[in-house]
């Protein structure tokens, strides 16, 4: 069965509105300021995306492009950004260049205002991981076993592949803090396919197609895609072949339209929730 993020995303999506028409009859605009290094082709398509829902949000949205620059400037407006009480979210778009130190970045922005979750102390949880505790969750109401979510989820075998820095590896970590611990692969992993087949959920984020295949998942697994890559056809495509896996997966997401509108929605839930917690502190 397919899950789509997209259709989960719109209860998201109204809570969003219902915060924006209360924070408006209090005189607040939520804003969200978007920050860019490095070349274009590495982060237009995520950052049109923010921007696009921004858009139909009606919410404010501010794209700072600074190129090429120095970590003193980025931390020089990020300083500002973090004073500023007309800014409730503040993104620094990932990767990011290898001569800016990302945990530094990430420590200077106010807890209060990083809304991608990043943060140990942050305000907010990671989009990622409540667009993943979302299907999941929409996958075990069709489970016969009638125990609490957590319980749930502790009793699977889950594997995650990839540890990269926005997906796979903020994933884990999250997992970890639940008392689930999970199977870790990557490139590096020898016998990968030993791991798949015995897994009762897989949550894939290695953007490469090959990994995960009819051949090496057993049947009944739960198949959550959080990687993406273009084809040789210019459309994007996910970590596994859907039409490959449809008979034998339990339950599966889409690329495009599975977990990403899901992950939106929800960074855009923290904004407004950070521009809530900036009435209340004002």
């Amino acid at each position: 069965m397919i899950i789509r993020g997209k259709e989960l995303a719109e209860k998201v999506i109204n809570q969003i509105n219902q915060d924006l028409t209360l924070l408006l009859k209090n005189g607040i605009e939520s804003k969200i300021v978007i920050i860019t290094l490095g070349p274009e082709s590495v982060w237009k398509s995520y950052v049109d995306q923010k921007l696009k829902l921004a858009e139909k949000l009606k919410i404010k949205a501010e794209h700072i492009n600074l190129s090429h620059t120095s970590e003193e400037i980025l931390l020089n407006l990020l300083e500002k950004l973090n004073q500023d009480k007309k800014t409730h979210g503040i993104i620094v778009q990932r990767p990011l260049p290898i001569n800016i130190n990302k945990e530094k970045i990430i420590k200077a922005i106010n807890p209060q205002k990083d809304i991608d979750g990043f943060r140990p102390d942050s305000k907010f949880e990671l989009p990622i991981f409540l667009a993943i505790e979302d299907i999941l969750k929409k996958a075990k109401t069709f489970d016969k076993q009638k125990i609490d979510f957590i319980l749930w989820l502790r009793s699977k075998n889950i594997t995650v592949v990839g540890k990269g820095e926005t997906g796979g590896k903020p994933i884990i970590e999250k997992l970890s803090k639940l008392g689930i611990n999970p199977a870790v692969a990557d490139s590096k992993t020898k016998h990968i396919s030993e791991l798949l087949e015995k897994a009762d959920i897989i949550i894939s984020a290695t953007g490469k197609e090959g990994i995960i295949r009819k051949d090496n998942i057993k049947k009944g697994a739960i198949l959550i895609g959080i990687g993406m890559h273009r084809g040789g056809d210019g459309k994007l495509k996910g970590d596994f072949d859907e039409k490959e896996i449809e008979s034998i997966a339990s339950f599966y997401t889409p690329t495009p339209g599975g977990v990403g509108p899901l992950n939106l929605a929800y960074l855009f839930k923290n904004l407004t929730e950070a521009a809530q917690f900036n009435q209340i502190s004002s």
